[in-house]
């Protein structure tokens, strides 16, 4: 007669194989993407610069800061000589959301203390399998502009230069993870208002 424990080890084996194996196949699926995005420009305002100064309060109020993004896709194959590889539309990617996460270069980096916190929100475009895809997304919130370490800065000579890090995310169409990641300057102060 076998015990109870040697009974309960195939079981605990094929759950434990079963849990592996669902891990791999996401890990796999992530790494398997033939193609790549690649951001060809990244900016804010008007006309569109690759460092913003983002006014924490303009004429008395909040006001959000937009940031622009194209990219385009890049296949991880190129081809042989004489023969490149295009991508398809199966290989065209749909972007669903984004972060952005902020970072100073002397290293003080505490959200909340430092630089604003860090967000998600979501964004819908599609990157086509020739030509660019563009889109314009919130890059700074009107709630980090009410909170530290930004609320500090309205009637104050100081200026916080930091580093915004945008990364996209989104699948191709076989259901691909695609994602890139782009950098660009943020200066926060309290700036001269605009004339009207």
């Amino acid at each position: 007669m076998r015990s109870k424990l040697t009974r309960a080890v195939p079981v605990v084996m094929v759950a434990l194989v079963a849990t592996l194996s669902a891990g791999c196949g996401e890990f796999i699926r992530q790494d398997r993407a033939p193609v790549t995005l690649q951001i060809t420009s990244l900016g804010a305002g008007e006309p569109l610069t690759q460092t913003l100064r983002s006014d924490v309060r303009t004429n008395g109020s909040i006001i959000d800061d937009m940031g622009s993004v194209t990219m385009q896709l890049v296949l991880k194959d190129p081809g042989a000589p004489g023969a490149p590889s295009v991508p398809s539309p199966i290989n065209e990617v749909t972007i669903s959301r984004y972060r952005v996460s902020f970072r100073r270069s002397d290293g003080r980096n505490t959200p909340g203390v430092d630089v604003p916190f860090p967000f998600e929100s979501a964004a819908t475009f599609r990157v086509p399998a020739s030509g660019e895809g563009s889109a314009s997304f919130e890059l700074i919130r009107h709630t980090a502009k009410a909170e530290a370490p930004l609320a500090s800065l309205a009637a104050s000579p100081v200026i916080i230069s930091t580093i915004a890090d945008i990364t996209f995310t989104g699948r191709d169409q076989a259901g691909n993870v695609a994602s890139v990641t782009g950098s660009m300057g943020i200066l926060f102060g309290d700036f001269a208002d605009p004339e009207n």
